[in-house]
This record gives structure tokens, C-alpha cells and sequence, in this order.
């Protein structure tokens, strides 16, 4: 909590803060001292919740809307200092069933919402959730940001859009903006019953009741995985440093993990530490997935410690435990 604790007194807008990785922003920046204020549109196939916010928390405002209503946004706007813009539609399968929609989301969306920024509040400070899918299927390992940019599906083509905007109101408009991409996130407040929101929540729902994880192909493919603090710490770190001129306007930065694991070692990881009995098997590869598939992935995270002086600290079988507890604990997220 040591960098967040530099956000007391200050005002922050999160978007998509009811969802997982905006409410556990939200929650942070608060009980850190800061006056945060939530926007959040509740799609249902998102995850979003209400009941993701901490009701104990007294700081923060929470606003249901659409980050590309420029009257709500304008408002939320008015004096804030740091906006953490995490709002956006995560499914890769959903992005090829409905693209449409998954442009109105994470493309026209963004870029409503930057304008209203350019207008009403160019000094604040952004900080945007991008993802790695932007990079396609990797030509080498670990992926760098000066990995080739080719998306296998339509979210990765809109994110990097989304991304791109980011970058170019930075450079072009001077707003201090900076994109994270981001890995596998997992943790508390995540939704379990949505579907397309990641493996890692179906993994953990299937195994917290007993029942068969099923891995796609031989399971081989690669991946490294976040625990939700670490993120939120990147988050801090990346706005603080953005807002001290030690990071340029529009850059963009790979999050990522030392450790690699292999899906399946995922699935029997996530399994033993259930303790319900669950079995892990391997079936072939669904097409209308396989098309999409990126194989292996692990991103180089050097940047990230070289300009914001950030190291994942949760190991994965660590961040496993700490988030079943969570949900045995909270168990209407089953």
C-alpha cells in the first residue's frame, strides 16, 4: 500500500470500477485516503458489481454510466486529478461473435471519452488497462514491446485502437497518458459466472465445486499469470511517474510475471490447492477458439522495473490460495 498511500487527499476517477480489476482499484485508492469516484456502465456480460465495492468505504462515489456519455463523463471530470481507465469489453470470443459492439466498447467508447478529457480536464493524469493479446501469436519469448503488433481477433485490434488513441492524445495533445498491457489477472472480486472474462475464473469456479477443468489441445501453451495487488500496485506506480515527467507522454508498457506456467500446470496447480476432488483433462481445441489461439505466451517486463521500478512480488500458487480464501469466504461470487 506504500504507493498508494502518495494518493491521499487526491482525486481519482476509475472506469469500469465495478468490475474486477476497477473495484480493487477503487477500494485501494480509498482506503489509501484518496477521493475516488467510480464509473461504471454494469454490462451484464462484464462482471461488474456492485458488491465489489468495499460499503465500508464512505470515499467513494459510485456513478452507473458509459465513459462515452460526454454529460456524465464531463461531470465525474470536474477537478479530478488521476483517472485510471480500465472500462472496456475483455472477451476475445466475444469480440468475433458481436465486433460491432466490441468496437462501440473499446473503440468509439475511448475515444469519446478522451475528448472529454481534451475539453474538461487536460492536466489529469491516465493511466490505461491495454492488454497483450494486442501482440498476436508471439514470434519470440519473452514478448517485448518492440514485438510486432497483430492481432489474432477483433478485442486485440480495438484495444490496440484503444491503446493507440491513448498514445496519440499523449504525444499530439500533451495529456499525460500511459498504457499498461496486461497478462492473465486474477484475484479477488473477479467474476465466476460470466464466461469469456479469462481461463483463470473458470478454472478456479470448476475446482472450488469439484468438477473437471478441461484444458484446450496438450495443455503445453504458456502462460504468465497476475495477482491483483501487483497490479494495482503497476497502476499506482505508472500514474505517479507519468505525473512527474519520469515517464513521456503515450508510452506504453508490458506488465508480466518471472514465472511461466504451462496451462496445465495451471489447471493441476488450481486444483490441488481446491482440495474438491477436481480432475484436469485435455480436449481438442473448439474451431471457432483455435482460429484465435495465440500458443505460448510470457511478457518481458523490463521496462516496466526500469521506469516505474516495478517487480511482480505474488507467486502464482501464493495468489491461488489467497484468492480461493476470498471466495470461501464470499461465496455468492459462486
Amino acid at each position: 500500500m506504500g504507493t498508494l498511500n502518495q494518493f491521499a487527499g487526491s482525486t481519482c476517477l476509475v472506469t469500469g470500477g465495478l468490475g474486477f480489476i476497477g473495484s480493487n482499484m477503487a477500494n485501494s485508492l480509498a482506503t489509501a485516503g484518496a477521493h475516488v469516484r467510480v464509473l461504471d456502465a454494469l454490462i451484464e456480460q462484464h462482471g461488474g458489481d456492485e458488491r465489489n465495492i468495499n460499503p465500508s468505504l464512505s470515499a467513494i462515489r459510485v456513478v452507473k454510466g458509459n465513459i462515452g456519455d460526454d454529460e456524465i463523463v464531463e461531470e465525474l471530470l470536474d477537478g479530478v486529478d488521476f483517472v485510471f481507465n480500465i472500462a472496456g469489453q475483455v472477451s476475445h470470443h466475444e469480440s468475433m461473435v458481436d465486433p460491432i459492439r466490441d468496437a462501440e466498447i473499446n473503440v468509439l467508447s475511448q475515444l469519446r471519452f478522451l475528448e472529454s478529457l481534451r475539453r474538461c480536464q487536460p492536466s489529469a493524469v491516465v493511466v490505461h488497462t491495454s492488454t497483450r493479446q494486442v501482440y498476436g501469436t508471439p514470434q519470440y519469448l519473452p514478448v517485448d514491446e518492440k514485438h510486432p503488433t497483430v492481432p489474432r481477433d477483433i478485442n486485440g485490434v480495438n484495444k490496440l485502437a484503444g491503446e493507440n488513441y491513448h498514445r496519440l492524445y499523449g504525444t499530439v495533445h500533451g495529456i499525460k497518458t500511459v498504457s499498461l498491457r496486461l497478462s492473465n489477472v486474477f484475484g479477488p472480486n473477479q467474476s465466476l459466472q460470466k464466461t469469456g472474462l479469462g481461463f483463470l475464473p473458470v478454472f478456479l469456479a470448476r475446482a472450488m465445486k469439484g468438477l473437471l477443468l478441461e484444458v484446450f489441445g496438450d495443455g503445453q501453451q504458456l502462460r504468465d499469470c497476475l495477482y491483483i495487488t501487483d497490479v494495482v500496485e503497476a497502476l499506482g506506480k505508472a500514474a505517479l511517474q507519468v505525473a512527474a515527467g519520469a515517464v513521456n507522454p503515450g508510452e506504453v508498457i508490458n506488465l508480466g510475471h518471472t514465472e511461466v506456467l504451462s496451462l496445465l500446470q495451471i489447471a493441476e496447480l488450481v486444483v490441488a490447492k481446491a482440495g474438491e476432488g477436481s480432475t484436469v483433462s485435455c480436449i481438442p481445441w473448439p474451431e471457432e477458439l483455435a482460429r484465435i489461439d495465440i500458443g505460448g505466451f510470457s511478457g518481458d517486463y523490463a521496462k516496466a522495473h526500469r521506469l516505474l521500478n516495478w517487480n511482480p512480488q505474488v507467486a502464482f500458487a501464493d495468489g491461488v490460495e489467497q484468492t480461493l480464501d476470498f471466495y470461501r469466504r464470499h461465496p455468492w461470487y459462486l
